[in-house]
């Protein structure tokens, strides 16, 4: 029977390390980000991006890309988180609908 010391030994030894860089949710979706698209070096670039435009818009992007069989994810991903590149999928959705009416 083994000891609790070499019980608990073995559970660390399987447990992933967690990086302790990681500070904020804008640190970690850079993180996931930049190793998705392997681009490990350009960290600081996807995290002033993500600061600017926020987390939840950044994970939109990031889910729309990572399936996507895209050349370069990492470009793509930088031109939609721009402002004037985001389509709100409301306001597609309701502008369709008044033209539909004749309302503009």
């Amino acid at each position: 029977m083994d000891g609790i010391g070499k019980i608990l030994k073995k559970v660390d030894e399987h447990k992933p390390k967690q990086n302790k860089n990681i500070h904020s949710e804008a640190h970690y979706w850079a993180d996931v980000i930049s190793t998705a698209f392997g681009e490990k070096n350009k960290f600081g670039m996807y995290l002033g991006v993500i600061k600017k435009i926020g987390a939840d818009r950044a994970q939109l992007i990031f889910n729309e890309l990572k399936n996507s069989n895209v050349k370069s994810p990492g470009r793509l991903f930088i031109w939609k988180s721009n402002p004037k590149n985001f389509i709100d999928q409301n306001k597609k959705n309701n502008t369709n609908k008044a033209s539909l009416f004749g309302k503009k």
